[in-house]
């Protein structure tokens, strides 16, 4: 297995012969050049060429090793160079890492000492791409340009999430669990000018006062029983970028202290530590708590609530932007669709739409998850979907004060939960317990109408 491609370059063709039979025993490609010209020549042909990694003696005739590191550090900055010498000395080394040499290897020197380097490079090369590729992808599946909505409410929310995001101010994110606040924070972070550095974040309700902490902050070795070493906390870790704080609201005093600390003075002490640290770091809260409610009963400070609370963003639940179920729902089903290529019928969508969604874009998300794996066929339908969908819920029903016949009542009954389902007979005749041709009599006997109904 092929484990990269690396260039040696050095005058002495011994030293390239024996450095081409070491590097291929261990599976890499190497290509050697007996000067910097034609070593300089190749990659200024071949522009597309991208080695892992250039040996490169120092001293040589014509072209000497410095003057071709110069030079691969404009046309390949990223590109690690290594430089040999047999005339070690601690100035030379120094003058080669000042140019931008990776590192610095004394001939002679052992096949043990020059794996290790390589191996070392390799590995940080392989990361580097990964990191690279894993931003990409990130940025991707965030792009602020591919949210998925079509309502005008849920428009609102993400306009307003761009035009904050060029601003260093905090933002409170107010919503329902669910709704996609956690969506809404990101377009934030990446359409700010911290969207090259990190977007961390956490769930403050799902941990423990103390753990909270610990994971905010960071620890010393020692601060407490199993802190084996030092361990950096999310603030640290996203010094420069962005910490989303999901539920906000359910924080202790304590705590909110030492966060109102870091976000005036962008400062913080790590659990057990005496030291005060530095860190430069956007914060955006997001909270399905009325703060300002919880300020008045003494539950939430005023001074942090309102440090955090510099823009506000309320994100509507679904079932206020039922537009935005049938693109969520087809978006979905793309992403678990075993396939990618299954459908759903129209009868199964627009019982998506009628329904209510109290567990909002997370619950619709289970929902189409389950029936991607339940469907057998191409095509999503009422059967894959959960009871309390397909059969409906409980809807309003009001008599007026005179007496009614048995069959007055029937007609009313059918009549409200007709209008209610938004005249949707599959929903109706769920609700109602009877057949979808019992329902199509009754509403004939009846002469009930969409305009009677409503």
């Amino acid at each position: 297995m092929q484990q990269g491609w690396i260039l040696v370059c050095d005058d002495e063709q011994e030293i390239l012969d024996f450095l081409r039979a070491m590097l291929e025993s261990r599976g890499f490609q190497v290509d050697t050049f007996a000067g910097g010209a034609p070593l300089l020549k190749m990659l200024q042909e071949q522009r597309d060429a991208q080695p892992d990694l250039v040996l490169l003696d120092v001293k040589m005739p014509g072209t000497d090793g410095m003057e071709v590191l110069r030079r691969l550090r404009v046309m390949q900055p990223q590109l690690p160079v290594v430089m040999m010498s047999a005339f070690a000395t601690v100035r030379g080394a120094v003058d080669c890492m000042k140019q931008g040499a990776h590192d610095y290897l004394i001939k002679p020197f052992f096949a043990d000492e020059l794996f290790a380097l390589v191996d070392k490079i390799i590995e940080r090369n392989r990361l580097v791409t990964e990191n690279r590729s894993l931003k990409a992808e990130i940025r991707r599946r965030f792009d602020p340009d591919q949210v998925i909505f079509r309502s005008s409410a849920f428009r609102k929310a993400v306009d307003l999430a761009r035009k904050v995001a060029p601003s260093e101010a905090s933002v409170l994110i107010q919503g329902e669990s669910g709704v996609g606040k956690e969506l809404i924070a990101s377009t934030i972070h990446y359409s700010s000018r911290r969207n090259e550095e990190r977007f961390l974040t956490i769930n403050c309700a799902a941990l423990t006062d103390t753990l909270l902490e610990s994971q905010l902050f960071g620890y010393i070795k020692g601060a407490f029983t199993g802190a084996a070493a030092n361990h950096r906390g999310l603030v640290e870790e996203a010094d420069g970028g962005t910490l989303f704080l999901d539920e906000i609201g359910d924080i202790s005093a304590a705590l909110q202290a030492k966060l109102l600390r870091v976000l005036q003075e962008k400062e913080f002490i790590p659990v057990g530590s005496t030291k005060v640290r530095k860190a430069d770091v956007r914060f955006i809260a997001a909270t399905n708590k009325d703060l300002e409610a919880e300020v008045r009963l003494g539950n939430f400070r005023e001074d942090l609530f309102y440090r955090l609370n510099v823009v506000t963003i309320k994100v509507p639940p679904l079932r206020e932007r039922k537009d935005d179920v049938p693109p969520l729902a087809q978006f979905f089903i793309k992403k678990y669709s075993p396939r990618g290529d299954q459908g759903i019928s129209s009868e199964a969508l627009s019982l998506l739409v009628s329904y209510h969604w109290p567990g909002n874009v997370r619950e619709l998300e289970n929902v189409i998850e389950m029936a991607t794996i339940l469907a057998e066929g191409d095509v999503i339908d009422v059967a894959h979907l959960p009871v309390k969908i397909s059969e409906g819920g409980p809807v309003e029903f009001s008599l007026p004060g005179e007496q009614l016949s048995l069959e007055d009542v029937e007609r009313l009954y059918i009549e409200q939960v007709y209008r209610q389902t938004g005249y949707h007979k599959l929903r109706t005749s769920g609700i109602l317990g009877i057949a979808r041709k019992t329902l199509d009599r009754k509403i004939k006997q009846y002469n009930i109408t969409k305009e009677q109904g409503g």
